[in-house]
């Protein structure tokens, strides 16, 4: 028997989903096909006359469930960032010249202080938006965990926010999910990556080196029939020993997935 196991690293599964324009009506059903495909694949670089059976063993799904707290309310907090927006030339440029578009800003300090609560209120509507879509985002993971055994939950991200420049930058997720493939190594035989980073390379690379196999999961748009040669090679896709193709229309001829969607509710809030 020939054990798989799938790896997945959310926040990259959701962009491909929303560059695809797809909303995904149920996840088990993705995951079971994404499995029958990979066995297929595989089944095709073996030499041997008759491949084992295969058993897809679990999914484990790597998500984001936290961000940085701030408290605009709180005069410290309020302080912090007054003393960033003065040392940020740009950001402070910005919020100058929209100052000076108000009626009675003559005064260099009244100004500033102008701008600053103009940046201050874009950036506090922004934040709040960003609230509202992590908690949209772990209201559906509940959901999908309450709904199956098979998939497992990982929470181990984070949204570091830089509020003066309306940033998101994700941090916690790739690590944890490098660590998972090892951690997890004794319970299966292939690995299925899906969303992978191009920094997982070194983590496929200590699988093999220990007798595993490695799958990467590319999803591509239109049919099977519209695809031509092997694809863009990253550096992923060339470490693994095999790369299972998905396709957009595919998913949606099979109800697994729905077109229009723009992406998993969960990105559309955040667009």
């Amino acid at each position: 028997m020939q054990r798989f196991m799938t790896f997945v690293n959310g926040s990259n599964l959701f962009t491909a989903f929303k560059h695809l324009d797809l909303f995904i009506d149920d996840y088990e059903e993705l995951y079971q096909y994404i499995f029958e495909q990979a066995v297929e694949w595989w089944r095709t670089t073996l030499l041997a006359p008759s491949p084992p059976p295969a058993q897809h063993v679990r999914v484990y799904w790597h998500v984001v469930d936290n961000m940085d707290e701030w408290d605009l309310s709180n005069p410290k907090t309020r302080q912090h960032l007054y003393e960033r927006f003065q040392d940020d030339r740009d950001v402070r440029a910005r919020w100058m010249a929209e100052a000076g578009r108000t009626p009675g800003n003559t005064d260099s300090e009244r100004q500033e202080q102008t701008a600053f609560n103009l940046c201050l209120d874009e950036a506090k509507n922004w934040y709040e938006k960003r609230q509202n879509v992590l908690n949209g985002m772990n209201r559906f993971h509940h959901a999908v965990e309450a709904a199956t055994d098979f998939v497992e939950l990982c929470r181990c991200g984070r949204w570091k926010i830089d509020l003066l420049h309306k940033s998101i930058t994700e941090r916690g997720l790739d690590v944890c999910f490098a660590v998972d493939m090892v951690a997890y190594i004794d319970q299966f035989d292939l690995a299925i990556l899906i969303g992978g980073d191009p920094d997982g390379v070194a983590s496929i690379d200590f699988l093999k080196s220990r007798g595993k196999q490695v799958a990467v999961v590319d999803m591509l748009k239109g049919y099977p029939t519209e695809f031509v040669g092997r694809g863009f090679a990253t550096p992923l896709k060339l470490s693994a020993d095999f790369v299972v193709p998905i396709f957009e229309m595919e998913l949606v001829k099979r109800q697994i997935a729905s077109k229009g969607g723009g992406g998993d509710f969960v990105l559309r809030e955040a667009s």
